[in-house]
């Protein structure tokens, strides 16, 4: 014969419910996450676009030996700008790569 486990049933009860409270709050906290995972997403998309349709008027409009002098230009300025981003983060550079991001997202 099996013996019954006694266990007392408020107790089981309770237990039952805080799992399902649980799950309620992962899954809201998993919407807001995935709501600001999107949005971070579409201004991504959106300053690419903006970059490769300021690039290809860029291209079509500018001469290729100024073209070149900006792109050494811009290179120059990059590097400075990845030193201050790399100083402001104190060396950490997953931090300074946000930072640097931050600077030069194309609008």
């Amino acid at each position: 014969m099996t013996q019954e486990c006694v266990i007392n049933k408020e107790f089981r009860n309770n237990v039952f419910s805080e799992i399902e409270r649980t799950g309620v709050e992962l899954n809201e906290q998993l919407k807001g996450q995935m709501i600001e995972f999107q949005e971070t997403m579409k201004k991504r998309i959106d300053a690419q676009v903006n970059l490769a349709k300021f690039e290809a008027s860029y291209a079509f409009n500018v001469p290729k030996f100024q073209r070149a002098k900006t792109m050494k230009e811009v290179k120059e300025v990059r590097q400075e700008m990845w030193k201050e981003a790399l100083k402001k983060a104190n060396g950490d550079s997953k931090l300074a790569y946000t930072f640097y991001m931050e600077e030069n997202s194309f609008p």
